[in-house]
């Protein structure tokens, strides 16, 4: 568990979270906080924690039905990730953060879920900062969710983000853990329309502007709005319940509730409107969301059952972000 881990910086105090501000009002707060200078620096003691979340039907129906996961999915192994967000830029606001927010790559989340999550229940959300690690192209660091049910660990999620052009970066080298598989099979092709930005802000109350509109998106050099990458995970995430799995090791698609540890990378965006092709693997564990050519990949995902088959440690090659 993530907060159990020696990497996690200490906090003398969590700050508890009783009021949400709006989107607008925490947009407002990424703005001001592009003044902050490009440097390496050590993370904050900050942390937040919101308690009594409820699992509400209703937003998980809407966010289930825009992402693809079908009502058998229940709880959406996604969907804590999105009810911590707001607590995500709550962290990432505030005055002692070191980096500025808007023009953050998002590299990468793992996901490790310990228990299926139920409509209807409450959890306790828990975000602070993790660790560093260095980039070619900058610092990365990490943001740590834990979210507890009754006291007990749940789901656990780490987002790791680069803010590039920092020099003299912080940690040991970030390595991406999936590698390029050319032996994949295509299983889906999808169609992503030019509102779907708009769509998914709507849900997950993600609001930054590359994903709205075209002068928006132009404002921080994207020719056309990209898609946020956690609704491509999500989506990769509902199509996976429909493929059939070879693997001895992982009986269960990952949509079952069962105990789950899923990673994705993020390689290039996904432009709005346009068209977008899954492919798999044939140990059914690893997926990659690509271009309509299938050439170009956007993500690249696996997931594996905790009993058995944990994740190792990233060791393999720095991922392009070009």
């Amino acid at each position: 568990m993530p907060n159990d881990r020696t990497d996690i910086v200490p906090v003398a105090q969590v700050t508890q979270v009783t009021y949400l501000p709006s989107p607008l009002a925490l947009y407002v707060r990424a703005l001001l906080s592009s003044r902050k200078p490009a440097r390496a620096q050590p993370m904050p003691t900050l942390a937040f924690e919101r308690r009594n979340v409820p699992l509400d039907a209703g937003d998980i129906a809407r966010y289930a039905l825009l992402c693809g996961f079908s009502e058998a999915n229940g709880v959406p192994v996604t969907w804590p990730h999105l009810l911590a967000f707001p607590l995500h830029m709550l962290l990432m606001t505030d005055r002692a953060f070191p980096f500025a927010m808007l023009g953050m790559v998002h590299l990468a989340n793992r996901i490790r879920q310990h228990a299926a999550l139920h409509v209807g229940e409450r959890l306790t959300l828990d975000v602070r900062c993790g660790p560093l690690y260095a980039h070619d192209k900058g610092q990365v660091f990490t943001v740590v969710t834990t979210a507890r049910r009754n006291g007990i660990v749940v789901w656990t999620g780490e987002s790791l983000y680069l803010r590039t052009g920092v020099r003299d970066a912080l940690g040991a080298p970030y390595r991406a853990e999936l590698a390029a598989d050319d032996a994949m099979t295509k299983s889906a092709t999808w169609r992503v329309p030019a509102d779907l930005g708009r769509q998914y802000a709507r849900v997950s109350g993600d609001y930054n502007p590359i994903h709205l509109w075209p002068f928006t998106a132009k404002l921080f050099g994207f020719a056309r709005p990209i898609i946020h990458g956690m609704w491509s995970f999500a989506r990769t995430v509902a199509a996976m319940d429909s493929i059939p799995s070879t693997s001895p090791i992982s009986p269960t698609p990952p949509g079952d509730g069962a105990k789950l540890d899923l990673l994705v990378e993020f390689k290039t965006p996904v432009l709005l409107p346009g068209e977008i092709t899954l492919w798999r693997a044939a140990d059914g564990e690893r997926v990659e969301l690509r271009d309509a050519a299938g050439t170009v990949p956007h993500l690249r995902a696996c997931w594996r059952n905790v009993a058995t088959a944990p994740f190792s440690e990233p060791t393999s090659s720095t991922p392009d972000l070009s």
